[in-house]
């Protein structure tokens, strides 16, 4: 047999070895991943003690690793109940409301449904108030300003008491005829007779009048100009007259 052939084979037999030995290593590493119940049941117990251990010691996040694992090896309703309780103690209110609920729902008749009720109320609550002052703290930061208010244009004011009219129309020139006659001054009552006095017409018919008044006096005394002048005497011409 060539030494070529003799080789090859034996490269085969190494590289089958080698596969088996694979094979073997990932199915007893999946075994033992597997596990039996006992095995599982086992593990949970561990993992719990521990958590167990370590709530008592307030340290609350490596409890809350070791009540998870636990839970990954036996799904035990009540290990929620302490997953929720860690979660509560380090202030995580979301994550411990959840995992309350959680518990309720997979032991809806635990003997210890009234605190659990409680709890879930006073966390809801707890979340409500949170959420409420993150939505005032957001406005506080990022204040929304009032709109402007509109203005709006004014309009000129109206003369009610004048007229529109176009210029050089007959009811323009009436109005501003009134107008000057408006802003003429009244003359003065000691003015205008002042101006009166002093005209030549009025001293020449006050001399007529005079004149005529006297002559008529003069004839209605002396009873027609045949007899004596009496001056106490009263006319009488009027009621003789025919």
């Amino acid at each position: 047999m060539p030494d070529a052939v003799i080789v090859s084979a034996a490269m085969l037999s190494m590289r089958v070895a080698r596969l088996v030995t694979l094979g073997l290593t990932l199915g007893l590493a999946s075994g033992a991943m597997a596990g039996s119940p006992d095995q599982d049941r086992a593990l949970a117990k561990q993992h719990f003690e521990a958590g167990s251990l370590r709530f008592d010691l307030a340290e609350y996040e490596q409890a809350l690793i070791e009540f998870k694992e636990a839970y990954r090896f036996k799904p035990d309703a009540m290990l929620l109940y302490n997953i929720a309780q860690c979660h509560r103690k380090l202030g995580h209110v979301d994550e411990a409301l959840t995992f309350y609920k959680n518990y309720r729902r997979r032991a809806p008749g635990a003997a210890n449904r009234e605190e659990i009720e409680r709890r879930i109320s006073e966390l809801e609550a707890e979340q409500q108030a949170r959420k409420a002052k993150q939505l005032s703290e957001a406005k506080e930061r990022n204040p929304v300003s009032p709109p402007a208010p509109q203005v709006l244009p004014v309009p000129p004011p109206i003369a009610l008491d004048r007229p529109v009219t176009s210029v050089g129309s007959p009811a323009a020139a009436n109005r501003t005829d009134l107008t000057q006659s408006a802003d003429r001054p009244e003359p003065d009552e000691a003015t205008s007779e002042t101006s009166i006095v002093h005209r030549w017409w009025f001293w020449t018919a006050i001399g007529v009048v005079v004149a005529g008044g006297v002559t008529g006096v003069l004839l209605a005394t002396r009873g027609g100009g045949n007899g004596p002048f009496c001056s106490d005497c009263t006319t009488t011409s009027g009621v003789n007259a025919k």
